[in-house]
């Protein structure tokens, strides 16, 4: 049992060094060339485009309970016992879908939240390296 926890821990480990923004976080953007930075930027946008394109997925998923409900209230008042529970049904299950979707999102782009310190960090390394080539 014990190494399966060690095993975990690794891997989680070396999942961590693997992520270059969280690198970026934790140690600066002085080790990395220009071109790295550069590409680092691109990477970043991509990743903040991708997870807002999720986010709203996994609202929408969120925002259908109220969809649901509204069919089941409209499947009862039309006497229609299977679109009342199919809608009830769906209301649950768009909960927990929009719950783990949620959960997914935090722990897939755990970087892109702190995005906008990220690129300020690059950002600013790349301007002081501009001004250092200026000098020579």
């Amino acid at each position: 049992m014990k190494q399966y926890f060690l095993d975990r821990q690794l891997k989680r480990i070396e999942r961590e060094a693997n992520d270059e923004f969280l690198q970026i976080l934790s140690f600066g953007a002085q080790c990395y060339s220009t071109p790295e930075l550069q590409d680092l930027l691109r990477q970043l946008d991509m990743k903040v485009q991708l997870h807002a394109y999720y986010r709203r997925i996994v609202f929408i998923i969120g925002a259908s309970t109220t969809l649901w409900i509204a069919f089941c209230f409209l499947f009862q008042s039309l006497d229609y016992s299977i679109g009342v529970y199919a809608t009830l049904a769906m209301v649950p299950l768009s909960i927990i879908g929009f719950t783990a979707g949620n959960i997914f999102l935090n722990k897939k782009y755990r970087a892109v939240r702190d995005a906008s310190l990220v690129e300020k960090i690059i950002v600013e390394e790349l301007d002081r390296r501009r001004k250092d080539a200026s000098i020579y």
